[in-house]
C-alpha cells in the first residue's frame, strides 16, 4: 500500500514538472523539498514495512520450529503409545498364564487333597479293622482265661491238714460265684462295691495284676 503511493506521488510529481514549466524557482524548491519529505517518509516506512517483514519471517521461523518440536513430540509420543500398547499385551498375556497356571494349581491341589482323604480314609479302615482283630484276639484270649479260672474255681479244693477251716482263703473263694461280662462305664471298683466285695479279693478271685478292665471281659464275682 505504501509502495503505491510512493509510485503516485513521483507520477504526480512528473506531471507537474512536465506541465507547469512556468513555475517560480521559489514553488520548484518547496515542491522539491515535499517530494524528498515524501520520499524520506516512503523510505521509513519501506524500512518499517521491511523490519515487520523480518520480525514475521522470525515469528513464522519460531512457529515452524515450535510446529516441528510438536510434531517430533507427537511422533515421539505415538511412538511411546505404540509401546504401552505392546507392553499391555504382553502383560495381559502373562496375567492370563498366570491365571491358567492358578487355576491348574488349584486343579491340581483339589485332586491331591481328594487323594490324601481317601488315603487316610482307607488307611484309617486298615487301623479300624486292625483294631478289631486285635479286640476279637484280646476278646478270645480273656474268654480262654475265664474258662481256665472258671475251671480253676470249679475242681475240688484239696483236704486241709486238720478239719478246722482254712481261713487263709479269701472270703470271695468261701461264697458261690458266677461270671459277669463287663460293660461300658464298670470299673473293678465299681463291680466290687455292687457285689459286696472287697476290691483285693476281686482282683485275687480273677488273678488280675491291676485294676484295669475291659469291656466284654468276663469277670468271677460271688454271689449277692
Amino acid at each position: 500500500m505504501h509502495i503505491v503511493q510512493i509510485r503516485c506521488m513521483s507520477m504526480a510529481a512528473g506531471l507537474l514538472l512536465a506541465g507547469c514549466s512556468s513555475f517560480s524557482t521559489n514553488n520548484y524548491a518547496i515542491m522539491h523539498e515535499a517530494l524528498k519529505e515524501e520520499t524520506a517518509q516512503a523510505q521509513r516506512t519501506a524500512a518499517s514495512l521491511h523490519a515487520e517483514v523480518q520480525t514475521l519471517q522470525e515469528q513464522l521461523g519460531a512457529s515452524r520450529a515450535a510446529q516441528a518440536r510438536s510434531q517430533g513430540e507427537l511422533r515421539d509420543s505415538e511412538r511411546r503409545l505404540i509401546e504401552a500398547q505392546r507392553i499391555a499385551e504382553l502383560k495381559q498375556d502373562e496375567l492370563a498364564k498366570v491365571r491358567a497356571a492358578r487355576e491348574q494349581g488349584e486343579k491340581t491341589g483339589y485332586q491331591v487333597q481328594l487323594q490324601l482323604t481317601e488315603l487316610e480314609r482307607l488307611r484309617e479302615q486298615k487301623r479300624i479293622k486292625v483294631l478289631q482283630a486285635s479286640i476279637k484276639r484280646l476278646a478270645k484270649e480273656v474268654a480262654t482265661l475265664n474258662m481256665t479260672l472258671r475251671d480253676s474255681a470249679a475242681r475240688p479244693k484239696p483236704a486241709a491238714a486238720s478239719n478246722e477251716p482254712d481261713d487263709t482263703l479269701p472270703p470271695a473263694q468261701m461264697k458261690p460265684s458266677h461270671s459277669l461280662i463287663v460293660r461300658a462305664g464298670d470299673t473293678l471298683f465299681s463291680i466290687a462295691k455292687l457285689y459286696d466285695v472287697a476290691l483285693a479279693d476281686l482282683k485275687s478271685l480273677n488273678r488280675l495284676a491291676t485294676d484295669r478292665i475291659l469291656v466284654g471281659q468276663v469277670l468271677i464275682v460271688p454271689e449277692p
